[in-house]
């Protein structure tokens, strides 16, 4: 209601989502998702469809708006219920299904002013109540993201303990079902189970498709319910940017690469920052041997880390500088060294001293005649950081 109230009282402005967020819920810390799951939950009140909307409009990469007319109620009723709005008839001669919601709602909240005023006096301890609970489940949410986000066994495993005890207090938590479709995928791709005779711990989906685990059984079977999972999470937030991007990381570990990309796409769609499936995007593009179209991807994703940092340290941090070191060493192997020391110095201007960052800019200057500058890097690095490796001797 509260949104719907919100959209009423400028039919056709555009609300962004910052505005939304502030309004709905003022100084609290609440993701798109909560947004996505809000505004679904009103379309589906309205009999509204997000893909032809007569009610509530998505204006991409900008926010909401209301399509219909909305004109101030008359008579005695007004001054009580106020600010409701009702939506004139004049464009639809025949009230529809959305309409006759939006009647009953309206009702209801006439039926609340006048019928039961007790339990408007209990509202701010309602609400009081409701805040806290909401305070706690962000909470809960951020720190299983968090934990997500280091790429860790332990650390993955807490966010699937968190995830899960979110999702049992509200089984329908969209960033729940799709950090834990993430966080069980995640565990499928590094940690096989049984570890067998190869490698404790994948970092490549490449390589964790390749050794074959990802083909067992007990492996298939938690992919399903990730998938499962995901699914949910895109059905009830179609709009949510966190739950296309997990179904297309569990169908990429499933082999299904084009529908993997095409989830991958419309979270970008969706959130311009969305790095993380920028990032993914690139590696399914390199695992099918579109090696070419895949780095602009990866340069995307760090340019959206960048700007997302100030939102996120804790998940961008230990990883910023690594996608900026990998980008630079693909475009040293392709031989475009230029511009790969322009990439290790990009690294080195957030992460000053970043020991791969230094080592690869120290093997480039070498290489390109300059060993003195080269030296003085090395030099640094290991009077600054410890460093033993002598990285001088490193070649493009």
């Amino acid at each position: 209601m509260d949104l719907l109230f919100l959209l009423a009282g400028a039919p056709g402005r555009v609300f962004s989502r910052e505005q939304i967020l502030e309004a709905l819920w003022p100084g609290l810390i609440v993701g798109d998702d909560a947004l996505a799951r809000t505004v679904s939950k009103l379309r589906q009140a309205l009999g509204d469809d997000a893909r032809a909307p007569r009610y509530i409009e998505t204006i991409s990469k900008r926010g909401y708006r209301l399509l219909a007319d909305v004109v101030p109620m008359t008579g005695p009723a007004a001054a009580e219920v106020a600010p409701v709005a009702k939506v004139s008839t004049t464009r639809w001669p025949r009230l529809g299904a959305g309409l006759a919601a939006l009647a009953v709602v309206m009702v209801m909240v006439v039926v609340v002013a006048f019928v039961i005023p007790a339990t408007l006096r209990n509202a701010p301890a309602r609400h009081a109540r409701e805040a806290a609970a909401l305070d706690e489940h962000v909470s809960l949410i951020a720190r299983a993201d968090d934990a997500y986000f280091q790429f860790s066994r332990g650390d993955n495993e807490a966010a699937i303990e968190l995830y899960q005890r979110v999702l049992g207090l509200r089984p329908d938590d969209v960033s729940a079902l799709a950090g834990l479709a993430n966080a069980l995928t995640q565990r499928s791709i590094r940690w096989p189970e049984p570890a067998g005779d190869g490698p404790a711990e994948f970092t490549q989906l490449r390589d964790a498709l390749a050794s074959g685990h990802l083909d067992r059984p007990q492996t298939r079977q938690q992919l399903l319910r990730a998938r499962q999972l995901a699914e949910r999470a895109v059905a009830l937030a179609p709009e949510s940017a966190a739950a296309h991007k997990a179904l297309g990381f569990v169908a990429g570990a499933q082999r299904a690469f084009e529908p993997a990309l095409a989830s991958y796409r419309r979270a970008v769609a969706l959130d311009p920052d969305a790095w993380g499936a920028m990032i993914n995007i690139g590696d399914v593009l390199e695992i099918t041997g579109r090696k070419a179209e895949a780095l602009p991807w990866f340069e995307r994703a760090y340019a959206a880390m960048a700007r997302s940092y100030g939102r996120n340290p804790a998940q961008i941090r230990p990883w910023h500088a690594r996608l900026g070191v990998a980008i630079a060493e693909r475009h040293r192997d392709r031989g475009q060294l230029p511009t790969a020391e322009a990439w290790y110095r990009k690294v080195l201007v957030q992460a000053p001293l970043d020991p791969d960052a230094t080592r690869g800019l120290a093997a480039l200057l070498r290489a390109g005649g300059d060993a003195t500058e080269a030296d003085r890097l090395c030099a640094e690095l290991a009077q600054r950081l410890g460093s033993t490796q002598e990285c001088a001797l490193r070649r493009p």
